[in-house]
């Protein structure tokens, strides 16, 4: 019987491990990612002007508008006036005299220039703090408020960039579709911010 040169054997012993820690870390971030979603992923983007979240119901909802003193809403799953949900959000939105915006984009699909610039103008002009959020608050919310950071608040490309993050549940080894959002956000920079010649030093946007 064929047996291993004993100089093989540490080597496969720690390949294993290797592998084994690489198989828990991906389930650590999938608990991770799961846990953050399940409580509606509720975080401050920048604190008293836009915070980010993934779906709420109608309790979660009123309390994050009262707590943070919401004055808009960007809902990013579009339009859908036929389901329980959106018809809850539109009606608590109107109960709290809060405002609310739609934009239908898909976690898996790419952006165009035309549709971020659509979304940098909306942000702007929306009245704040804003409440952006889509299904699970990972993704395409990771996006937009990326681009609120970088467009809106003049962060720098990088440190606007750790909105799409496995803290907030963005986790394309687990997803790799999800990575269009990550290809939208510096295309955006390299076409909008790189060549707007801005100024990241002092943390505003300058021209």
């Amino acid at each position: 019987m064929h047996q291993l040169p004993k100089s093989s054997k540490p080597l496969r012993i720690w390949l294993r491990r290797i592998f084994a820690t690489l198989g828990l870390l991906v389930v650590a971030l999938g608990v991770y990612a799961g846990y953050t979603i399940y409580y509606a992923n509720l975080r401050a983007v920048v604190s008293g002007k836009a915070y980010r979240s993934g779906q709420m119901n109608v309790e979660q909802l009123t309390h994050a508008i009262q707590h943070y003193g919401i004055k808009s809403i960007l809902n990013l799953r579009g339009e859908n006036p036929a389901t329980t949900w959106y018809q809850a959000e539109i009606g608590t939105a109107t109960k709290q005299d809060v405002i609310h915006y739609d934009r239908s984009l898909g976690s898996g699909d790419e952006l165009t220039l035309e549709q971020m610039d659509d979304l940098v103008a909306l942000l702007r002009q929306a009245p704040k703090p804003v409440l952006i959020h889509c299904l699970g608050g990972a993704d395409r919310s990771g996006l937009v408020s990326a681009l609120y950071e970088v467009a809106i608040e003049g962060r720098s490309p990088e440190e606007a960039d750790r909105e799409l993050s496995i803290w907030y549940g963005h986790v394309p080894v687990i997803r790799p579709k999800v990575l269009a959002m990550d290809r939208s956000y510096w295309r955006y920079v390299s076409n909008r911010v790189a060549h707007a010649g801005l100024n990241f030093q002092s943390g505003s946007m300058a021209p």
